[in-house]
């Protein structure tokens, strides 16, 4: 199978449906380098074996010529997440009109949410609803839970009636890692046959608030050392989104990474990605800090820092 450009967006939704690429490789049996080559053109056909595990899962968002007149329908399913139908859709767009919310930026203010972005992807159905935005979207529109057209066992996931309306947030805690065991936590998230946090003590955990849209397997880390200074200060918490190869991470960004090869092996480092003719450096913001040269093979997990949070 060719693929063409409808191929290739379809493969970024369904990847984007399934949090990321190394899930959707999991799911559909095909190693997560293939699918890179796919995505980025070095791979310009599928073979009919591969193309039979992952069409089922592309289906969805490929189209026909008639496809544009047709609403688009509920993404997969995945956990924890409420199927976006096009039945759902109409009923907080009616809803909308009728209590004078025009856009999605409307609504983003409605909720005081941080991301017009994601509320416009919802209202078209590019996405599931998370219970907790459902719920703060339902309330702020004065649509009653029984009256949305959900199954009672997505109903369940709902939070109470009247949840944000006593002064609720709409974030959601993240559990910090300190830096002294950052090492051992990647360590343990790169089995994926690990569940983290999966029963953490509220109590007892420190835990960092993230919007509730934040992507799931975010990790949130209290930073030690002053190399990144002054961008990113010691004792700074910093979100990290994990990246599944360094192609997927923009030139100048800043990164989390567990190193294990070469001189700086079993190191997990905060640095600046920058390249330059088809080298990769990691590199400190403080012009004390070092700068470390950085191959693919050199890395056991990557992420991306997406926000900080710093002590006043």
């Amino acid at each position: 199978m060719k693929i063409d450009s409808e191929i290739r967006a379809a493969l970024e939704r369904a990847i984007e449906a399934n949090s990321n690429r190394y899930q959707f490789s999991l799911k559909v049996g095909i190693p997560q380098q293939t699918i890179g080559r796919w995505l980025s053109g070095r791979t310009t056909s599928i073979t009919d074996d591969a193309w039979s595990r992952v069409h089922p899962y592309l289906k969805p968002y490929m189209g026909t010529v008639a496809a544009p007149q047709v609403p688009p329908a509920a993404p997969p399913t995945t956990p924890d997440t409420i199927r976006n139908t096009p039945e759902l859709r109409e009923c907080i767009k009616d809803a909308m009109l009728r209590e004078g919310v025009a856009s999605a930026a409307d609504l983003n203010r409605l909720i005081g949410y941080d991301s017009v972005h994601t509320l416009e992807r919802l209202l078209s159905g590019k996405l599931n609803w998370f219970p907790d935005i459902l719920s703060a979207v339902a309330e702020a529109l004065g649509i009653d839970h029984d009256s949305l057209p959900i199954s009672p066992a997505e109903r369940m996931q709902l939070l109470p009636a009247g949840y944000f309306g006593d002064g609720a947030m709409l974030v959601r805690p993240i559990p910090v890692v300190s830096w002294a065991n950052a090492a051992g936590h990647l360590d343990l998230l790169a089995n994926p046959d690990t569940r983290l946090f999966s029963r953490w003590d509220p109590e007892n955990t420190e835990t960092v608030p993230a919007p509730v849209g934040t992507r799931k397997g975010t990790q949130a880390f209290r930073v030690t050392g002053i190399s990144m200074e002054p961008t990113i200060m010691d004792d700074d918490i910093i979100l990290v989104e994990q990246r599944m190869s360094l192609d997927e991470v923009p030139n100048n960004k800043i990164v989390v990474a567990r190193l294990t090869e070469g001189k700086f092996e079993d190191c997990v480092v905060c640095k600046r990605l920058r390249r330059q003719g088809g080298h990769c450096w990691l590199t400190s913001d403080n012009p004390a800090g070092m700068v470390i040269p950085v191959e693919p093979s050199d890395l056991q997990w990557l992420g991306i820092v997406v926000r900080k949070q710093s002590e006043l």
